[in-house]
């Protein structure tokens, strides 16, 4: 048996087909054949004072959980997927019955008559245009299963798993090659996993796994230089693939179905520095028919289904981000004839971001991380924004660097999209700093341009998603709001740290050495008062420690590199869901109204580690 590594809060067991959110022994999230479905059911362990220990099978992305009655240890679940299909197990070995609370919002139908004795069954049926997030809704009827083996009971809502060996099964009906086919291949897939042999399916499981794993490009040495370095790793791959869909797209946790775009890059610069190219090319291949299939690229956009969820201003910042994934595949893996496939998608992004410049600036995303979490005023989504400026012009300079070497674009063309990010960096410094003081935005973009009288996004009042009409005093709010609050335009500059330090991580950094090390120092004096116990009031984001080391691999010598392994250390102690990361945190504790076990920010962190480690070694 593989090792067990304890892990604690939520996990994920996937296969990019069916996926389950796990805490302790309840089943959280359920969900199948595709990964922009929302959770089918839940399962909550009703039978009193009985303590659940998450462990994850080392060399996969299986778990198994011990039960633990006043110190006795009663029982185990065995969480695992099959390789193939989009079906979840769950199998249980008890010592005495456990009984779970069965919770759906779906019309559910029993269907043990069909199942002779085989089975207790029940079928749910999600119909077309349920939502997922927001107004993003589903475009098909789905069909999926749920398979007790003989000896579960179900009364009143309550699954009872008797003593002894029991399992259930949750089968998904994928749409087939017509996208109509939901309800035959669930009812044909569950007669197959009736009849299969679950023991040689956990093989087959730990195999693939161990097989992915063993492929990673990771210099193990480095590793060692960190408590359970190898352990760390393998942590966040699985995080990061389980949440990956067979299309290419990545969930943004456990409460977002949707592929986000910039979460999407911190996911794929993590496939980069494990050395997982096929995941990396599958991401950028996903993005690019999005494009192909919408003519525009939504905040976030459906896997196996084409919902889409927008925000504010969605042709920048992410569209900075889906430019540099596209380069930096192609030159990592050698394959340009991947981005010369994709120039069109490459020649959107490039132009999207420019239509928005006003005086070398770019402005802000609604569903920008600093926004959405509160950091920075929402009243400021249109001033001049220093990290979505500064990818535009990573971005377009990097690409028409390509673009000449292999002759992409017609030589003309180069010099006119050159030109246009020289400009931009031109005023880079006047537009963000001042006294060698560095800010995220800058409010005279507002005083030169004109912002849209309606536009999709949040309201500034009540915080709801939907259309927004533009105040009198320059803000935006929702119909029910308008001419009952007020909804100010934001004329502050800020200064964010992770904001800053995402532009050394996306390689898109534009200033002087002189100002990145006086900024590092200023982060640093922050980060140490929070580490060391002292009261920060403020949500500091989940990767903000990654950013910092990779920063200060960047920027700092590598014989005074051992100075900050308090960072490092810091870093460390922050895992905490599935033994990675999550969303927010809050006085050096996550934010437990934040998204946990998230991709983003865990491969982040994972990257800045590695930085740490090579430069330091």
């Amino acid at each position: 048996m593989n090792k067990l590594i304890p892990t604690e809060g939520v996990f994920f067991v996937g296969n990019g087909s069916v996926a389950m959110a796990g805490n302790g022994a309840d089943i959280v999230q359920l969900f199948a054949p595709c990964y922009s479905l929302p959770s089918v059911m839940t399962l909550s362990m009703v039978t009193p004072m009985i303590q659940a220990q998450n462990n994850r099978i080392s060399g996969s992305a299986g778990y198994i959980t011990r039960l633990i009655d006043n110190g006795t240890t009663i029982g185990e679940i065995t969480d695992y997927t099959h390789p193939s299909y989009p079906v979840f197990i769950r199998r249980f070995k008890l010592s005495r019955p456990i009984t779970f609370a069965l919770t759906s919002s779906f019309y559910s139908m029993n269907t043990d008559a069909i199942y002779e004795g085989k089975a207790i069954s029940r079928l749910y049926e999600l119909p077309g245009g349920t939502g997922v997030f927001a107004k993003a809704k589903t475009d098909k009827e789905t069909f999926c299963q749920l398979l007790l083996s003989p000896g579960c009971e179900v009364v009143d809502g309550n699954v009872t798993f008797p003593a002894g060996d029991s399992h259930l099964m949750f089968v998904g009906g994928s749409y087939g090659k017509l996208g109509i086919d939901s309800f035959p291949n669930c009812m044909e897939l569950s007669k197959k996993m009736l009849e299969a042999d679950l023991d040689e399916i956990m093989n087959d499981f730990i195999a693939h796994w161990q097989s992915i794993f063993t492929r990673m490009n990771v210099n193990r040495k480095l590793l060692a230089n960190i408590p359970d370095g190898e352990e760390l790793m393998e942590a966040v791959a699985a995080a990061l693939i389980t949440q990956t869909s067979v299309e290419g797209g990545t969930i943004a946790g456990a409460f977002y179905h949707l592929a986000y775009g910039r979460d999407m890059y911190g996911v794929f610069r993590g496939y980069l520095a494990l050395g997982l190219y096929d995941y990396a090319r599958n991401m950028v291949a996903y993005m690019a028919d999005v494009y192909r299939a919408k003519g525009f690229m939504p905040n976030a956009s459906g896997m196996g289904m084409p919902c889409s969820h927008r925000h504010e201003n969605d042709n920048v910042e992410q569209t900075g981000y889906y430019l540099l994934e596209l380069l930096e595949y192609a030159e990592a893996a050698n394959d340009i004839d991947f981005l010369r496939e994709r120039m069109d998608y490459a020649q959107f992004l490039l132009n999207a971001q420019e239509k928005q410049l006003v005086r070398g600036m770019i402005p802000f995303n609604g569903d920008e991380t600093y926004i959405a979490g509160g950091i920075f005023p929402r009243g400021g989504i249109d001033h001049g924004s220093m990290e979505a400026t500064a990818l535009f012009i990573g971005s377009a300079s990097r690409l028409m660097n390509v673009c000449e070497k292999y002759e992409l674009m017609p030589k003309e063309e180069i010099e006119k999209h050159r030109a246009v990010a020289l400009s931009a960096k031109a005023t880079f410094a006047e537009n963000f700093t001042d006294d060698n003081q560095l800010y995220i935005n800058n409010p005279n973009r507002i005083a030169i341009t004109d912002t849209p009288d309606y536009r999709h996004g949040v309201c500034h009042n009540c915080r709801h998603i939907t259309y927004l009409l533009r105040a009198p005093e320059g803000g935006y709010l929702c119909p029910a709001c308008y001419g009952k609050a007020a909804a100010p335009v934001d004329l502050n500059r800020y200064s964010v740290d992770c904001a800053i330090w995402m532009s050394v991580f996306a390689n898109c950094w534009l200033l002087s050495d002189e100002i990145v090390r006086n900024a590092l120092t200023r982060t640093v004096q922050q980060v140490r008062s929070s580490c060391y116990g002292q009261t920060n009031p403020n949500n500091m984001v989940g990767y903000e420690y990654g950013v910092i080391l990779y920063a200060l691999s960047r920027f700092t010598a590598p014989d005074t590199l051992a100075d900050y392994r308090d960072i490092l250390d810091a870093l460390l102690e922050d895992r905490v869901t599935g033994a990675v990361w999550t969303e927010y945190y809050q006085n050096g504790k996550p934010n437990m109204h934040s998204c946990p076990y998230r991709p983003w920010e865990s491969a982040i962190n994972l990257c800045g580690i590695l930085e740490y480690l090579n430069s330091i070694n």
